[in-house]
């Protein structure tokens, strides 16, 4: 970086800079998706279980089988169990955005995450950026979200699929 590109972009707003967040790893991308439906048990301790759609345990207790590992956790960047792993490889795809936009544990966690939210939909749109982004969200993304609803005949699952797919919402901030 040269004094001449900063006083170009001083706010870094540009995307020159390429300050890429990095993503959660995968145990905690599923132990959010958890926490923000209600649905996560943070009992400590106990013995290992699959990673079925109905195991709400913290991740780190679901079972992994060296010969079949859990296809969820390696679109996410889960070392392989037979290989020593020094330090996670993280990649960013397009199988990831779809993974949250069609697999069905993400979309009922979706639901159960829109029957926390109360009041009218800009409340409710005002709430999900709350608990999603830790933030309000911008007038902008307010009359988006109102948009998106009307079209979608008021889905609000579908709305907060959305909103957990987003780049805000998987990364560590």
């Amino acid at each position: 970086m040269t004094p001449e590109h900063l006083a170009r972009d001083p706010e870094n707003k540009l995307l020159w800079r390429a300050n890429l967040k990095p993503r959660l790893d995968a145990e905690s991308l599923r132990d959010s998706l958890l926490a923000v439906a209600g649905h996560l048990d943070r009992t400590a301790g106990g013995p290992t279980q699959p990673l079925a759609d109905d195991f709400h345990r913290r991740t780190i207790y679901g079972y992994v089988g060296r010969t079949k590992p859990d296809p969820s956790l390696a679109l996410f960047d889960f070392p392989n169990p037979n290989n020593p792993t020094e330090k996670r490889t993280v990649t960013l795809g397009p199988m990831q955005r779809l993974y949250f936009l069609n697999n069905s544990f993400v979309a009922r966690q979706a639901e159960a995450y829109t029957q926390r939210l109360t009041g009218d939909d800009r409340t409710k749109i005002q709430q999900a950026y709350q608990t999603l982004y830790l933030r309000a969200p911008r007038e902008e993304e307010i009359a988006m979200g109102l948009q998106f609803l009307q079209q979608s005949g008021g889905s609000w699952p579908q709305y907060a699929q959305v909103l957990m797919t987003a780049t805000e919402f998987t990364a560590v901030n």
